[in-house]
Formats: C-alpha cells, sequence, structure tokens
C-alpha cells in the first residue's frame, strides 16, 4: 500500500503538486473565516443595588436604606463581599459572588 503510494507520488509529481496547492488554499480559506476571540467577555459575578431617596442626606441614607439592605441581602448564598456607598440622594450596595453562583437565580433572590 505505502509502496504504491510512493510510486505515485513519483510519477505523477504535478497531480502531487496540484493536491498540495489545493490542500493549503482550503486551509488559507478554512484559517481566514475561522474566528479567533482573544478576549472572550466575562461577566463579573457581581449585584449592584441601587436605591433613591431625594432630599436625603448621606447620614440619613445610610441608617434609612444602606444597612437594612445589607442586612438583607447579606444572607444570600455565594456571597463573598458588600460594597456599599452612600450618597445624597442615592444608596449603592455592590454585592459580589464567586464564580459557581447563578446570577440570574440571585437576582430573583
Amino acid at each position: 500500500m505505502i509502496r504504491q503510494l510512493v510510486e505515485f507520488s513519483v510519477t505523477r509529481k504535478v497531480t502531487i503538486l496540484m493536491i498540495s496547492i489545493g490542500l493549503v488554499a482550503f486551509g488559507m480559506v478554512g484559517v481566514s473565516r475561522l474566528p479567533i476571540n482573544l478576549l472572550p467577555s466575562l461577566s463579573y459575578p457581581s449585584l449592584t443595588v441601587q436605591t433613591e431617596f431625594t432630599n436625603a442626606a448621606p447620614a440619613e441614607i445610610e441608617q434609612l436604606i444602606t444597612r437594612p439592605v445589607e442586612e438583607v441581602v447579606g444572607v444570600l448564598k455565594g456571597l463573598k463581599q458588600i460594597h456599599s456607598v452612600s450618597r445624597s440622594g442615592i444608596s449603592e450596595v455592590t454585592l459580589e459572588f464567586g464564580w459557581e453562583s447563578n446570577m440570574s437565580n440571585l437576582a430573583m433572590d
């Protein structure tokens, strides 16, 4: 079998050359159409709870909104860290979860 292949390759040089050029051409077309994603889109497992309370000082926002929200969401499964910011009229509580967390279920909770 191998001997016949070698004999065919030696006697039919032009045919082997054309087959080789065809394979290289198909390979180049395939590589040019191959999508390469070097930086895949990552969605970090975090949620932000933003609450607005107009005309309120940051101390009131922290006492009336931020701390109760932290207590309620602090028991969610897979929670790694809580960051909160209380500004004039706005409370933002950011929750960071582990990579294994199911974010759609946590967002509903």
